[in-house]
């Protein structure tokens, strides 16, 4: 873009009509109020341009209820749930043991109670059922007599006969013998029941336990996302740390941007969703989770927030989703930890607490959890990153310029005493 260009899109154009725009003051000007003349101008470039400063631009707290809706929660749920499926019930019985270790605990509790108690009875019948038939209760109590189990004298000696066999128990009191050849076949049906029952209830404990999504727990996100200047670049960024010392093996951050899109055609998308480019430090987006680790979106060309300022980031509609993935280095299992940024959770003008710190008496780095989320105001201009990397060509191709000396001169000094006001002006 040409300097003609910039001066055309940072000064209003009703305020162009009488300057020279290449030279940036009135032709007709002479040599003694050009100074004064290139200070007005820098002045109108500051204040009309790139750093719009206002305090309209402040963010309100109280924020309208459309601001509070969210695809992923703060604590990594899907803020979804799904309506009118055809034949739900027999597509999540066909997987049965994903649906158990999906539900709720107590819904657990009571399928195993249940499935306990309804195998005793169901045993219970079939052991009652074969003593009736060979008449084993019509000759209680008869020496000669050879039941098919012995001491079974009601139903609910089956019953107990059903449980100690299901639990191999055996207390030696009621047992069958070799008069019965149906009552041998169901003992053994009972006991590959009930090793099986266990098994899988073993199973289904253990991988409810051992699930991934439990490592979540103890990876956090910071509450907030900010924006500031960081080697001369508005960045978005955002804190991401382990509270555990074993290490994330192959940790890779990245994020995606869902927002409302409308496509040439006129279709609207309501929920389109876009990469962000994230990295940590000058590294990619591979992570080593020693410490809390901030990380950084560099607001480019290619970012969609390039031509956002603080007022129009504060009034879009979006949503920031983060998601952090690796390997568990105790279990070697992968997973998922997510959390999400609305546009009333980026402070814009503000950087994050240091919260590393090297202690003398221990001999090893202290990490401060209670400064995760703390942050402090800075310096940082309100107009979108566009206008601040055209303001800052232009004040470079004025510092570069002889003709221009003075002007670089009068931009640096107003900038900077108009960055010093700016902190009344940030986003809170």
């Amino acid at each position: 873009m040409d300097r003609a260009t910039v001066w055309q899109e940072l000064i209003p154009s009703q305020k162009l009509s009488n300057y020279d725009i290449n030279m940036g003051v009135p032709s007709s000007v002479s040599e003694s109020e050009r100074p004064t003349r290139e200070k007005t101008l820098a002045k109108h470039l500051l204040e009309e341009g790139a750093f719009q400063c206002n305090n309209k631009y402040k963010q309100n707290r109280v924020l309208p209820s459309r601001y509070r809706k969210r695809l992923i929660l703060k604590n990594g749920a899907v803020n979804s749930s799904v309506q009118h499926v055809a034949k739900r019930s027999q597509r999540y019985l066909q997987d049965i043991f994903i649906t158990l270790v999906d539900i709720q605990w107590r819904w657990n509790l009571l399928i195993f109670a249940m499935g306990f108690i309804l195998t005793w009875l169901g045993f219970a019948v079939v052991w009652w059922l074969i003593n009736y038939a060979h008449g084993d209760f019509e000759h209680i109590g008869e020496n000669d007599w050879e039941p098919c189990v012995h001491n079974i004298k009601s139903f609910t000696s089956a019953f107990l006969f059903s449980l100690e066999t299901q639990h191999t128990i055996g207390y030696g009191y009621r047992m069958i013998n070799e008069e019965c050849p149906e009552a041998i076949f169901i003992m053994c049906i009972q006991s590959i029941t009930g090793v099986m029952i266990q098994s899988f209830i073993v199973g289904m404990v253990f991988a409810k336990f051992s699930r991934p999504k439990k490592r979540q727990q103890t990876l956090v996100f910071s509450r907030n996302a900010i924006v500031s200047v960081r080697d001369g670049k508005m960045c978005l960024m955002f804190r991401v740390g382990d509270l555990r010392k074993s290490l994330i093996i192959g940790a890779h951050i990245s994020a995606q941007l869902v927002r409302k899109k409308i496509t040439a055609e006129g279709e609207v998308i309501p929920y389109f969703y876009s990469w962000i480019d994230i990295k940590c430090d000058q590294t990619n987006d591979n992570l080593l989770l020693i410490w809390p680790t901030i990380c950084t979106h560099e607001i480019n060309e290619g970012s969609p927030f390039y031509t956002m300022a603080a007022e129009d980031m504060m009034k879009d509609k979006f949503e920031i989703i983060v998601i952090l993935e690796g390997t568990i280095e105790s279990t070697g299992q992968s997973f998922q930890a997510r959390s999400s940024y609305l546009p009333n959770e980026i402070l814009w003008g503000h950087r994050f607490e240091q919260l590393v710190s090297y202690s003398k008496e221990t001999g090893d780095y202290v990490v401060d959890y209670g400064k995760f989320n703390n942050t402090f105001e800075v310096e940082t201009p309100l107009c979108s990153a566009k206008e601040y990397t055209e303001y800052r060509k232009v004040y470079s191709q004025c510092d570069a310029s002889p003709q221009f000396s003075r002007t670089s001169s009068s931009l640096a000094k107003i900038s900077w005493s108009h960055l010093e006001m700016e902190s009344d002006y940030t986003h809170h």
